[in-house]
């Protein structure tokens, strides 16, 4: 039976991408998700979570992290919610792409790369906790 839904808490430690990843792929294998869509789906978690677990809390400790992974009608939904400083990285520049990457400023191409690679990215603020939606279409065009 398919779930419509699957949330995961993990912790903010980059072995915890491992555990997402494999929820992700069970999630993705139920709902016929592959090829360039998978991909795309697997570069924005890793992307995003990286940059949450490394720079998301100003104190030390283990904070939680809630991943959620969802199918609403053609599309694929990922919300990442976390109790972080406030921070939409959706405001990011864009980064200097034209400059030899010697000499760029570092930062900034991860979430470039997420914002090619989803239809759909979305930021709130609900009281203490940063939510980031990402959609990107279920198409059989997206799955090739």
């Amino acid at each position: 039976m398919k779930q419509k839904e699957v949330r995961i808490t993990v912790k903010n430690r980059i072995e915890d991408l491992l555990r997402v990843n494999s929820v992700f792929e069970s999630f993705a294998t139920q709902h016929e998700i592959g090829g360039r869509l998978r991909y795309h789906l697997l570069v924005s978690i890793e992307e995003i979570l990286t940059n949450i677990i490394k720079y998301g809390f100003d104190e030390e400790g283990v904070h939680p992290i809630h991943v959620t992974f969802r199918r609403v009608d053609e599309h694929v939904e990922m919300e990442f919610e976390d109790r972080g400083r406030e921070f939409n990285p959706l405001e990011v520049a864009e980064p200097d792409l034209e400059t030899p990457i010697e000499n760029r400023q570092l930062g900034g191409l991860g979430i470039h790369l997420v914002k090619k690679m989803v239809d759909v990215a979305t930021y709130r603020r609900e009281g203490d906790k940063n939510i980031l939606l990402l959609r990107k279409s279920h198409s059989p065009a997206a799955a090739a």
